[in-house]
């Protein structure tokens, strides 16, 4: 657990606005048919742990207390708006939405309230991540709405507001930042991935990722377009349900590899020069793609200019946020096609099922959750940092890394070998669980075992969460191969619950909590 020391008072210049002032681990088998789940309420141990102490990589964060006089205590400082504190919120809010007739969950909610109304959404395209963070003001708005528990007109408006921007960010990022559009953003003839969003395209060029697709993107973009578009939030953008479709179908051909039913972490469409001309990335390590195909051969641009490629290796978290953007965004279909007809939310209407976009983006769900669960560790339920290995592969400083001082997280002549990844193994139960709860999958025991795994070997006594990887990405000092993911010197493994991994946390142990909930402790009866 974080321990804050509270210090000299922090002086922070806010307006609060109405309705966001703040005024045992045991086993159980009744009621699951004799088999064991855990009864401790870890979704609330762990929001209380950890809600105004966190850490955003290495950095010590909070959500703040509204009525404090200190609303965040040092040596912690503020979460800024940024997509791990964005995806923490998330992970607090949907938590919340399941327990908000609970008196003790009103504080969460009143914390993101509070720090949510001096933030604003991003209105720009160029960064997938930052337009992700908006994802917060969708789960404030169902508080503020009318009707809301915590119904507050002006609060609701605000946060409609800000879900408007970030849908004018996700228009201009299509029309910006797509590939095969238009000026100087022509990908040759590249028609396979036409339409797909580049995952990062503005800023300084050396850190461009001009013309590449991520798995992760598709959590950042089409998921967060599928849920603004349910929430009535896009009208008079030129954005839709096809745009959302694309996203999946320009990637799914190129990423996914049939033979070992996972996903490569980036697609390529220009490997050799950024906006500026320069380069970005070492051909050296990347692959050519044909279009339901999986490995091919090492290929140089010139060589083939319009081939387009990717990556070396499965990274655990990318395949993650893939397939927990699958479930969100047919989520957010569905319950669009329910308002249509009226139906209940227990109830799905024939038309989903029938749609060609359904069929489609489904049939990618049920794939990648095949191919997942057959990489889950039969020992611990968990998952691994590089999916297609066990801990056997082991790469050492010095030698595997051929020398490049990019790596640096272990001593000269150190070895790091792959280890089961608690971020990864999060986002793929919490995929899991909550497919299976909407009837889009049916791996109810593979989640249960993975949620069981995560609390076994990676939660402490404290409620700290330890073994995530701080982060990972494709650049030209990053060349994604599997020494890369173990000693790259952006991804240490920590120990004291980074955002990325308590978020997906908190996703995983509600829906846990849905499926099997806990009993009343006695400081809630």
């Amino acid at each position: 657990m974080v321990k804050i020391i509270k210090t000299a008072a922090l002086s922070v210049a806010v307006t609060v606005l109405a309705g966001c002032s703040l005024n045992e681990t045991a086993n159980s088998s009744d009621g699951n048919n004799g088999a064991v789940v855990l009864t401790e309420r870890y979704s609330r141990e762990v929001i209380e742990a950890h809600l105004h102490g966190w850490y955003n990589k290495d950095v010590l964060v909070a959500f703040p207390e509204p009525d404090s006089a200190e609303p965040v205590a040092a040596p912690a400082v503020e979460a800024s708006w940024d997509y791990v504190p964005g995806v923490v919120a998330k992970g607090i809010l949907d938590t919340w939405e399941y327990y908000q007739d609970s008196v003790w969950a009103d504080a969460w909610y009143k914390s993101l309230c509070y720090w949510g109304l001096r933030q604003q959404a991003t209105d720009r395209g160029g960064i997938l991540d930052e337009l992700n963070c908006t994802k917060v003001f969708i789960g404030l708005y169902e508080g503020a709405k009318p009707g809301g528990k915590f119904e507050n007109a002006e609060n609701a408006a605000y946060f409609m507001e800000q879900m408007r921007r970030g849908a004018k960010g996700l228009a201009e990022h299509k029309a910006l930042y797509s590939i095969n559009i238009q000026g100087d953003n022509v990908q040759s003839t590249k028609d396979g991935v036409s339409g797909g969003w580049m995952h990062k395209a503005t800023g300084d060029p050396a850190k461009s990722y001009w013309g590449q697709m991520w798995c992760d993107g598709a959590y950042m973009g089409p998921a967060l377009l599928a849920q603004l578009i349910a929430a009535g939030a896009t009208e008079g953008f030129d954005l839709g349900w096809d745009d959302v479709v694309r996203q999946f179908t320009a990637s799914w051909p190129y990423l996914w590899d049939e033979e070992k039913r996972l996903l490569y972490h980036v697609l390529f469409t220009d490997v050799t020069e950024n906006r500026n001309g320069k380069a970005i990335y070492d051909a050296g390590h990347l692959y050519e793609c044909t279009k339901g195909q999986s490995t091919m051969y090492k290929g140089q641009r010139d060589q083939v200019p319009n081939t387009i490629y990717r990556s070396e290796e499965f990274w655990g978290r990318a395949d993650g946020w893939y397939i927990l953007a699958l479930v969100d965004v047919l989520e957010a279909y569905m319950n669009v096609q329910r308002d249509k007809v009226q139906c209940t939310r227990d109830q799905v209407p024939s038309t989903v099922s029938h749609s060609a976009e359904f069929k489609i983006l489904h049939g990618y769900l049920k794939e990648l959750a095949e191919g997942l669960v057959a990489r889950q560790d039969p020992m611990t339920g968990c998952w691994y940092q590089l999916l297609q290995y066990g801990p056997e592969k082991c790469v050492t400083q010095g030698v595997d890394d051929t020398g490049s001082p990019q790596y640096t997280n272990v001593a000269e002549g150190g070895t790091q070998c792959n280890y089961l990844e608690s971020s990864a193994s999060c986002l793929i139960t919490a995929a899991l669980l909550k497919g299976t709860r909407l009837g889009l999958l049916d791996y109810a025991e593979a989640g249960k075992r993975g949620f069981e795994g995560i609390v076994k070997h990676f939660l402490t006594a404290g409620y700290d969460i330890t073994s995530s990887c701080q982060s990972a990405g494709l650049s030209k000092d990053r060349n994604g191969t599997a020494a890369y993911y173990l000693i790259g010197k952006d991804v240490p493994i920590q120990d004291n619950t980074e955002g990325k991994v308590l978020g997906a946390f908190l996703m995983a142990a509600v829906e846990y909590e849905r499926a099997y909930p806990p009993k009343a402790a006695t400081r809630e009866k």
